[in-house]
């Protein structure tokens, strides 16, 4: 019944249809609506299967991770669907912001969009587990959170990824309702730039400290709020002073990070789910409001892991890179 109101109301009749549908009819419209069905969970889901067994990836720079995906083709099917999305403002997304950053960054500005969704599923380049600098860049996340050696086996999917704060066993899941692939390559910015205040934040976060939480699930909230400023144009002037889209965006999602980290840490007695959600409120109009306190904050917390770091090596990541945005 449900099927065939679906599809009475899909060809704009709305008036009750009391007779009987032929059987042939029928038939066709429940191939059609299954066929659609199939069609839009395919086009919802991350490409790729879950291999049985991930190879021995060895780590990867931010640099390097971004800088092949950034000249892959993957992401460039991507740029028709700009045309159609709609920003905070309203219009595509393109109209809106083609006046707003330089003509030479324009390009880095539509990576950042075809990599990211937003509220009303914009298509977007999704994590592959068929892409090896994917998978790279998700194993070194988590080699270097739970400190594992560089070449360590780390299985496409099992409980080890709610180790590190994902809610389910396939983070992908999680992740790819904003973008797994600019989640991941923020998660990497954050440990390489600001290796300090990562690993504080990560170590803090597991029990049986005091103040548990799930780093995942916040660094995946820091990551929703730089792409709303970015929505909002709050960061345009930031972008075209500095000349680079990822060094603005992975320096505000630090800032954002330690102000959040901080007011989490003030708190007496916490309760994870209803104090952080009240922290979310308050650090969205917070970020929104004081731009450039953002970027004080992650200006801070790059100075004080760069006073503290160890040299930084050239194996692909034996150490903090500090030029990982040029």
């Amino acid at each position: 019944k449900l099927q065939f109101l679906y599809f009475i109301g899909r060809r704009g009749t709305y008036k009750q249809h009391t007779h009987t549908m032929a059987t042939t009819e029928v038939g066709d419209l429940e191939r059609e609506f299954e066929e659609a069905t199939a069609a839009r969970d395919a086009s919802r889901a991350e490409p790729g299967k879950i291999p049985d067994k991930n190879p021995r990836y060895t780590w990867i720079r931010f640099v390097d991770a971004y800088r092949n995906i950034r000249e892959g083709q993957s992401w460039r099917k991507y740029l028709e669907d700009l045309k159609n999305c709609h920003p905070h403002d309203g219009g595509g997304c393109l109209a809106v912001f083609s006046s707003q950053v330089s003509k030479k960054l324009r390009e880095d500005r539509d990576f950042v969009y075809c990599i990211t969704t937003n509220t009303t599923g914009r298509p977007h380049l999704a994590f592959s587990w068929e892409d090896e600098t994917h998978c790279r860049l998700a194993s070194t996340v988590y080699k270097k959170l739970m400190d594992k050696a560089p070449d360590a086996r780390v299985e496409a999917a099992g409980p080890h990824w709610q180790e590190i704060g994902f809610q389910g066993t396939n983070f992908t899941t999680d992740a790819g309702r904003l973008g797994a692939v600019f989640v991941l390559l923020q998660m990497l910015a954050f440990i390489n730039t600001a290796p300090k205040l990562a690993m504080q934040t990560f170590t803090e976060s597991r029990p049986p400290t005091m103040r548990p939480f799930s780093w995942a699930l916040w660094s995946m909230c820091v990551s929703t709020r730089v792409i709303d400023a970015y929505d909002r144009k709050k960061l345009n002037k930031h972008i075209n002073r500095e000349g680079n889209v990822m060094k603005v965006l992975n320096s505000f999602y630090i800032g954002i990070f330690s102000e959040l980290y901080d007011r989490w840490c003030a708190k007496e007695q916490r309760d994870e789910m209803h104090d952080f959600n009240t922290l979310k409120k308050d650090i969205t109009h917070w970020s929104l409001t004081n731009t450039d306190a953002v970027f004080k904050k992650a200006k801070l917390a790059m100075l004080e892991s760069k006073d503290t770091a160890p040299p930084v090596t050239t194996d692909g990541g034996g150490g903090p890179s500090f030029t990982h945005f040029e």
